[in-house]
């Protein structure tokens, strides 16, 4: 500022002028600099509208908007019957023996996997919990690693069944129950009972298993015991199904009958899991014998089976060799 004093007024007043003059005159950078933005954003909407557009689309999904959409996945990801967060519904009757008939009889509105209206993959055991003390105690359980399994006793109706109980299992993972294995039918059943899991109309709700296995033996143990069993599998369905019949050895064939009684054993399981029958069978006691394929041990495939038994006329029964349970 100091050396501005000895500057002439004469000299300084035409270079303010010139400077004036030329920055009116010419164009100034920032003016040449807006024209090219604006043209980047007139061209960009036509050449990349996904560029573009993707940031509009990414703001909604931090607001509550989306969740109903993740909410639908999740229901896609488990499609098995209505699902019970809350409660499952109460069986009518005032002794627990007509509260278990009718569950045996209605399932409780419900098809399987669903067993009396406790979904694999979907029920809670605390929701299950509660719906067992009114007719089950006690509730016994086991554990291991991250697995827990419940097994209510449950008495049975003196009248149809020969056992005075059963005990089904539960196998509950994280609070939620993803497998059941309970008995059916326990003996012989009275005509008009269980109707339902009769095989004709066993085969007729669920339809054709993708897989039957059988497992028999060679000769018949004490009092002409010849133990024949036939599980029909449905993988994606979650269901195992098996039907037993004391079995007459004649002429080398093992033949057994499994349309003369209700299903015996069920085991369910969350659907979709796509297991083989090995997986899916399990260490289970009730499926620990030796299973071979139908096709395999018999002369029928799985949709000759199918055809055949699920008519309610049909007298005709299976037929393996002896051989094949040496």
């Amino acid at each position: 500022m100091n050396d501005c004093k000895y500057v002439s007024i004469i000299k300084v007043i035409p270079l303010i002028f010139m400077a004036l003059m030329i920055e009116c005159t010419m164009p100034s950078s920032t003016s040449t600099i807006t024209p090219t933005i604006a043209a980047a954003n007139d061209v960009a909407p036509t050449n990349q509208p996904v560029a573009l557009q993707t940031p509009t689309r990414l703001v909604p999904s931090v607001t509550p908007s989306p969740i109903p959409t993740v909410t639908l996945e999740l229901a896609t990801i488990e499609p098995t019957a209505t699902i019970t967060s809350d409660a499952i519904a109460t069986p009518p009757g005032i002794q627990s023996s007509e509260k278990v008939l009718w569950l045996l009889e209605t399932n409780n509105g419900c098809q399987l996997p669903c067993w009396w209206g406790i979904t694999p993959g979907q029920t809670k055991w605390e929701v299950a919990k509660k719906f067992f003390i009114p007719f089950a105690q006690p509730i016994e359980s086991t554990s291991s690693s991250d697995i827990t399994t419940y097994s209510p006793l449950i008495y049975l109706p003196s009248s149809i069944f020969k056992a005075l109980n059963t005990s089904p299992s539960y196998t509950v993972r994280e609070g939620i129950i993803e497998g059941i294995l309970t008995r059916v039918a326990i003996g012989d059943i009275p005509d008009g009972y269980l109707t339902q899991y009769t095989l004709p109309a066993f085969l007729t709700t669920y339809g054709q298993p993708t897989e039957v296995w059988i497992a028999t033996y060679p000769a018949a143990f004490e009092e002409n015991e010849l133990p024949f069993a036939v599980v029909l599998f449905y993988p994606k369905q979650g269901i195992m199904a098996l039907y037993d019949d004391n079995g007459i050895m004649e002429n080398g064939l093992v033949t057994g009958c499994p349309q003369t009684n209700p299903v015996a054993i069920l085991k369910l399981t969350r659907p979709n899991l796509n297991l083989t029958f090995e997986q899916a069978r399990g260490l289970s006691s009730a499926f620990n014998e030796k299973y071979l394929r139908l096709e395999e041990v018999t002369d029928m495939d799985v949709s000759t089976f199918y055809q055949q038994f699920k008519d309610p006329n049909n007298t005709l029964c299976l037929e393996t060799p002896a051989s094949w349970w040496r």
